[in-house]
């Protein structure tokens, strides 16, 4: 159990010596320090001394000023047996909070505007508790008295069906497959029985870590400029489409805090959602991986994901179709996607779905996803360029749905200098009828779509155009064309006016 919360103390003020008559003072300063190994800096304060004349006179004053300059919140170091909860609430906006090495469990934090999260090596947010008292029973270890039950949200493959349940057991930091009742039990799979209050495990934890997640997310609200660097955070239980770290009130909110900045962190096994991002934010150098349901995802104007490597997300077996894989964005404007490195994630590798326009996708290597590599979906105005996209599909490449870049019912795209290779499909663009989705920027369908100057080499299926709505318009007039692109490839792999069609004849339709 955390101690009480214990409050910082800062020394503030200064010494001022005035010698009347001599015409002497001296002041001084100095550090101090504060409770839990919490460290403080000496204010800068200054002091006005007035003298008065060397041979006074019974009418003459003396006036002695001292002017205090506060330099506002500093830093607060916290170590894992420190209640950071409290701290957070207690301390005013601005404040850092310097995380030592250790683990620090069960922390859910409400940020206020311009605060900041750093972690010296080693510091770790867990969202798990230590599970203890493992009573045998048969071929089972069971324990009681838990009472962990996060939102259950979210569509689930057919093989993992408690993929909505937020909660994950894990022994010796590997995640047990939670399966949906007790008799499924087995070695490498677990059971939680929600009524009962009692967890189920098929192997002995003796001499094993066993952690149950329950806290629902590690960093959430509306506050601005909040800074998250240098931190491991894991085994929250966040519910699907949420995120442990999230810039939100909650999942409703589109918008949420502003100028988020989420730097080098490693963000691992969480249920959800690794990072959510909201307007303004910039989510730079993390790795994200292992997470349920996906690694990234963002809502709001002018988000900025850089550099990040998002890698093995939807351990939780969540439906694909519905959301999951690496990344998944929605309602944004001018979001960025550049130099990250996506890959081997159990779904789509970059994922624009939902009224988003402006989004740039540049410089990324997209490699071994199971679904499309990079989709842009029911969206507008686009850029994708420069980006490195390989080895995606082959979990899902029925029809053109294995491609390397799709482009979905979406306006105003530009694909170029793109090196699409060794995909279940090229670079393809689909036109559907989906009157049934948000259409915030005008009437939805595959128009304007500009696909140039890209290497297509190896794919196993198509590229081109293909339509399901019954309407040719997408190859008759509504502007999408293919030109200047260099193919290594032979047979069947272009498609053009509902079929499959070969070089010669793609080029015959005006293609290239």
């Amino acid at each position: 159990m955390d101690p009480s919360y214990r409050p910082l103390a800062v020394p503030l003020g200064a010494l001022v010596l005035a010698l009347i008559g001599v015409g002497l003072f001296s002041w001084g300063s100095g550090a101090g320090s504060a409770p839990n190994g919490q460290t403080t800096s000496p204010p800068s304060t200054q002091a006005e001394v007035v003298a008065t004349d060397p041979e006074p006179t019974p009418t003459t004053t003396t006036t002695t000023t001292t002017t205090v300059i506060d330099e506002g919140p500093v830093d607060t170091v916290v170590s894992p047996e420190d209640d950071l909860e409290a701290l957070v609430s207690t301390s005013p906006p601005g404040t850092t909070f310097v995380l030592v090495s250790g683990v620090h469990r069960g922390r859910a934090l409400i940020p206020k505007d311009g605060q900041s999260f750093e972690g010296q090596p080693g510091a770790v947010l867990s969202g798990a508790v230590l599970l203890t008292g493992f009573e045998q029973r048969g071929e089972l270890w069971v324990v009681s008295g838990q009472q962990a039950q996060g939102r259950v949200h979210g569509q689930c493959d057919q093989d993992s069906p408690r993929c909505s349940y937020p909660e994950d057991l894990f022994v010796d930091d590997q995640a047990l497959v939670h399966v949906e009742s007790l008799s499924a039990v087995v070695p490498g799979t677990w059971f939680f029985d929600y009524e009962q209050d009692t967890v189920y495990m098929g192997e002995s934890p003796d001499g094993r870590v066993v952690e149950l997640s329950v806290v629902p997310y590690a960093f959430r609200g509306e506050a601005d400029d909040v800074t998250i660097r240098n931190l491991v955070i894991e085994k929250y239980a966040v519910p699907a489409q949420q995120g442990a770290i999230d810039s939100r009130r909650d999942n409703d909110d589109l918008v949420g805090g502003s100028g988020w900045i989420i730097a080098n962190n490693v963000v691992r096994w969480n249920h959800g959602v690794g990072i959510a991002a909201t307007t303004e934010a910039v989510v730079e150098a993390n790795l994200v991986y292992e997470n349920g349901q996906l690694g990234l995802s963002a809502k709001g104007a002018d988000v900025t994901l850089v550099g990040n490597e998002v890698y093995g997300n939807n351990t939780a077996g969540f439906s694909v179709g519905w959301e999951a894989g690496g990344t998944k964005f929605a309602y944004t404007q001018g979001l960025v996607v550049s130099g990250n490195y996506v890959h081997d994630n159990d779904g789509v590798g970059l994922w624009t779905d939902i009224d988003n326009v402006n989004t740039t996708y540049q410089d990324n290597r997209v490699i071994d996803n199971a679904h499309m590599g990079i989709l842009h979906e029911i969206s507008y105005d686009a850029t994708i360029t420069g980006n490195e996209v390989r080895g995606n599909g082959f979990g899902f490449d029925a029809w053109i749905w294995g491609a390397g870049i799709v482009v979905s019912t979406s306006v105003n795209v530009e694909v170029y200098d793109n090196v699409v290779e060794g995909n279940a499909d090229g670079i393809v663009g689909v036109d559907q009828d989906r009157s049934d989705a948000p259409a915030s920027y005008g009437p939805l369908s595959l128009e304007n779509l500009a696909v140039h100057d890209n290497v297509v080499a190896g794919n196993g299926g198509w590229s081109g155009v293909a339509q399901d709505r019954g309407d040719n318009a997408a190859f008759t007039s509504q502007n999408n064309r293919f030109f200047d692109n260099t193919y290594t490839q032979e047979g069947l792999h272009w498609f053009w006016l509902n079929d499959e069609r070969t070089f010669e004849e793609w080029l015959g339709f005006g293609q290239s």
